[in-house]
Order: C-alpha cells, then structure tokens, then sequence
C-alpha cells in the first residue's frame, strides 16, 4: 500500500533532516596513558573526530588514524614532550566506534637557556625590562611552546605600541636537542629609535577647544604609547558629551621621528529622558523620572531635574554642573532638592541646596567639599520642631573592585564630615562624622562580604537635630530582620526617636548554583545610641537568593531577629555590592 504524505508534511520532514545529520554522533576519543590531566585536556582539544561518522569505513579509518597520530604528536610536543610513544586502536563493535589512545609522554625537554637580547632605545625602556624580567620561560622548567609564543608576540606588539616605529623581532630560535632533552631560546629585538605624539587635530564637536582637549592623555612630544591613546578614547566616552570618537594615526615622520594624530568626535544629542524604576521593601515601589542638558553651552555646562516617586519618599531636584580646568576629574556641582519622607519613625518636610566642588584625585580617591543650607521640618514621636541649618562639609571615598558589575574582590571606604554653628546663621551647633566601609573578597567558590557603618555627632541636645541627620537602624540595607528605620533610642513612651550615633554591620556569605543565580546566608548586628553606655546590641541571622539581572545584583533575603520574639521579615532590595 502506497501513503501519500500531504506536501506540507514533506517540506516539514526536509527542514528537519539538516538537525538529524547535524545531531549524529561521533567516535568517542578515550585516552589513557601517563600524561598529566593538563597534557590529556590539550590533546584532547587539538584531536577532534566530529567530522566523521559513528561507524567510519576502514578506508576512512586509515585517514583518522594518522590524522590523531599526527594531532597527538604535535600537542606533545607543544607541552614539552618530544619522544611520546603512542598506541592507537578503535573498537568497532558497538553502536558507535570507541578510539582508544594509549599516550606515554617519555622524558620531558627542560629549558637550559633563555637569552633576549634587546638592541636600540628599547633597552632603556621599562616596558621592554619588566617583559624579560617577568617572562614565563624559566631556566630548568618544562618547555611549553605556548609561553614561548606568547612572549614573542608580546614582545612583537610592544614595538608597535610603544611607538618603535622602525623596530623588529630580527631573531628568535627555539633550539631542541632531543638527545639531552634541553631546550635553548634566542628572542633579540632592533627596536631602533621610540617615536614621539605629533600634532594632535581634534574635529566634529561643539564644543569649545578648551574643553575638548582637556581630555587628551598625551603631550605632543612625549614618547608614543598606545595605553594614551586608548584612554584618551575612553575619557571621551566617559564624559557624556559625545556617541563616538575615532582616533587614528597619521603618516609617520620619518625625519622628525612623530606620529600625527586624527581625533574625530560625534556630538551625543543634548536632551535625553531619564527614567527609572526600583524596588526594596524599605520604600516599596519607586518611580524616577527627570531631563538631563548635556550641554547647556559650549563650556560644557549641564542641567538636570528629575522628580522621585516612592510609597516613604517623595522629592524633586535640580542640579547644575560646571566642569573646571582639568574636567575629567574636577568639577562643580550646585543642587536644590525638596523631599518629604514618611517612615515607621518619622515624617519630615525638608528643603536643601548647595555647592559641591569634587576632585577625582590621581591616587583614584574622591574628595568632594561643600556647603549646604537645610531647612528642615519635622516629627518624631510628640515632638514636632523646625531648623535651619548652614553646613560645610568634606567627605572623602574610594571603590576598587575587579569587576564594575559583579566583582569577586574589592572594597569601598567612604568618611563624610560635616558641621554647623548657630553664629553662621544656623539653629544648632553640632559636628557629625559618618565613615563607612565594604569589603568583598572569593572563599570556597563563593564570596564573602563584610559591611561596616558608623556615625557620630557631638551635639549639646539632641532634640535640636534634625530627623534626617539623626540616626537610625534596621532595613535592608541596615540590619535584616527589622523594619527601616525602627531601631534607636527610645521615648518614654517607646518611640523611637533616633540617635546621636550608629555602629551597624554585617557578615554574608553568597555562594552561585548557575551562572546567574546565588544563595546566601548572612547575619547582621548593630543599633543606634545617644551613649556607649546605652548601646544595645540587636543581631538578626538569615539566608537569601541573588540574581544577577540585566539591571544589576537583585536581593531576596528571609531574615529574624536572634533571641527575640518577632517574626521573620521579607527583604527585597536591588543595587551594586559595593
């Protein structure tokens, strides 16, 4: 009997024959012998059998038989191994072919001799002393070709971008003498005379020349190197004005030994749309919209105003930015902002504005001193009160980490002072200082992250403190386990009505499951205070998941206070771990 199978089906069926032959198997490589695990994983990287059949005809075996002989005698040799002894046989029998290879790696070829010779400039240059005082070809270890290769290429690409413009690797030999098992290595380099930066012409943007070349990591005159002129892209980048800038060599000048260089910039749109959403169980919900001026004028000036929406926090800002003589590290910031904040604790109505001047210093430390003026309106508890305050302040901070993202070692410090005086048009006099530090470091697979926040302020009375300069603790990003902002000292009636100072910490142990998503545990303790003597310690201990979204590291943490009564408490929060 004749089926018929309707057209459809047939197209089906021929688009689905590619993945059946695409998803055959192949011959299964098993090696055995004495080659180290690191030798095995090599040879088995250079010897694939993918593209033959499951069961090859024994014309074919012949070809796949020298073509892994071939492999497996090229990959010993590259690791070193110049007498392997090889023992190849295929067992046909099953389903699908087994190719067994026996490996013995015989003695291994030492390194007896490594002389790089370097000729011309580069033999004054640091650079090219810390490659061959720092290269991995070591007298009396095993020969590796890799390393050997490296080195050249290194030594190859430095000529080029350090600026050796006639320079050349004129001999390199790698010598082996299979009866003593040595190795003997020749690297000599003519780099010849190291060029310098030329004339450095700069179009396309808006702006004024002043401030466009402020952003050049190079002098005409100085010695040539690729590193400045790559961080001269990414200061362009980086500073927000521009969507591009291609910088380009130009025709060398033999005769007065420079290197012209082309900068051309694109102007980013001036307007943009700023817009955000979050959330964490502190605030609940929040909402971020705002315009940004990239460029007000040709000076570089920028405007920003945004509004921020959350079920504790409701506020608009405007701020306005002057970069000044070096702008890549140092500018002025002027800001106001109203904010009106409603928590478990306190509700406070306050209006702000101010002058930051920031300095990124050259040790990649952040200074920023400012002055401030808040008016502030407050309750806490019965208490309802009103201050004005004139505040000049000096904060200091640094984040290093190897990852901007997710890093697996890094830190952060930050100290912040500031003070008023009531002969400065100010209600209260008082000095506060509020340092703070992360650390975050790899264990067992994992990472292990440490918190510490301080706080304290030298103040007569604390009730004429402000609810936004006084201290609380609990939250998620406090102490877990507690509600924001429902610890500190108390009324008479069991109120909290914050304090003068804080010692909050915390110890979290996170450990991945897949390449996303993480597990932690974690305890936290600490508390506001008015005096040591006062202080109560409370402590909460709990377990979490982390994703690593697109938008940055999301918490979920289930955490309870230790030896109190309380219930556990959900905390969601999201942001970078340092």
């Amino acid at each position: 009997m004749t089926v018929k199978l309707p057209t459809g089906w047939i197209a089906v069926l021929l688009l689905l024959l590619p993945l059946v032959v695409l998803a055959r198997d192949e011959p299964t490589l098993v090696i055995t012998g004495n080659a180290s695990d690191a030798v095995t994983d090599n040879l088995r990287a250079l010897i694939n059998l993918k593209g033959y059949n499951c069961q090859p005809p024994k014309a074919q075996y012949g070809l796949i038989r020298r073509q892994i002989l071939k492999n497996a005698r090229e990959g010993l040799q590259a690791m070193g191994f110049y007498e392997g002894q090889f023992d190849l046989h295929a067992d046909m029998s099953g389903s699908c072919a087994k190719v067994f290879l026996d490996v013995q790696t015989g003695p291994p070829v030492i390194i007896s001799e490594v002389d790089i010779r370097l000729r011309g400039e580069a033999d004054q240059d640091p650079h090219f002393r810390r490659l061959v005082s720092e290269h991995e070809l070591r007298v009396g270890e095993r020969l590796q070709h890799d390393k050997y290769t490296r080195l050249k290429r290194n030594l190859q690409q430095s000529l080029i971008n350090r600026g050796y413009m006639e320079g050349s690797l004129t001999h390199h030999r790698l010598n082996v003498d299979t009866q003593r098992h040595t190795a003997s290595i020749l690297l000599e380099v003519e780099s010849g005379p190291r060029y310098h930066f030329g004339n450095v012409e700069v179009t396309g943007s808006s702006l004024n020349a002043r401030l466009i070349d402020a952003y050049v990591q190079f002098e005409e005159g100085q010695p040539y190197d690729s590193k400045r002129v790559l961080e001269t892209q990414q200061a362009y980048l980086g500073a927000g004005y521009f969507s591009a800038a291609r910088i380009e060599k130009g025709t060398v000048d033999t005769e007065t030994r420079t290197i012209p260089i082309s900068i051309t910039l694109s102007d980013s749109h001036r307007w943009s749309l700023l817009t955000g959403i979050g959330f964490s169980t502190d605030t609940g919900p929040r909402v971020r919209l705002g315009i940004e001026n990239r460029r007000v004028n040709s000076h570089g000036h920028r405007f920003r105003a945004e509004t921020q929406l959350s079920e504790v926090e409701q506020g608009a800002g405007a701020s306005y930015q002057i970069p000044l003589s070096d702008p890549l590290r140092e500018r002025l910031d002027l800001h106001t902002s109203y904010i009106n904040e409603d928590t478990e604790s306190n509700t406070n109505e306050r209006w702000m504005t101010g002058a930051d001047y920031i300095v990124e210093m050259n040790n990649k430390w952040v200074s920023t001193l400012s002055l401030e003026y808040l008016r502030e309106t407050w309750q806490i508890a019965d208490e309802v009160d009103q201050a004005e305050l004139v505040m000049p302040g000096y904060q200091l901070s640094r984040i290093k980490a190897n990852d901007p993202v997710y890093p697996t070692f890094g830190w952060r410090l930050s100290g912040k002072l500031r003070v008023a005086h009531q002969g400065l048009s100010s209600t209260a006099s008082f000095a506060q200082f509020t340092p703070s530090g992360k650390l975050l470091f790899p264990l067992l697979g994992g990472r292990i992250l440490t918190r510490l926040d301080l706080g304290y302020t030298e103040i007569n009375d604390i009730s004429e403190l402000p609810a936004s300069l006084r201290f609380f603790a609990g939250g998620d990003s406090s102490i877990r386990g507690f509600g924001y902002e429902s610890l500190g000292p108390e009324d008479d009636k069991g109120d909290v009505i914050g304090g003068r100072h804080m010692a909050t910490g915390s110890l979290e142990y996170d450990h991945p499951i897949t390449e996303k998503w993480h597990v932690a545990v974690f305890t936290d303790a600490g508390n506001a205070f008015n005096d040591i003597e006062d202080y109560e310690l409370r402590h909460s201990a709990g377990a979490g998941i982390r994703w690593r979204s697109p938008l940055g590291p999301i918490r979920l943490d289930l955490a309870r206070a230790i030896d109190e009564n309380r219930n556990w408490r959900v905390h969601l929060s999201m942001g970078p771990d340092l």
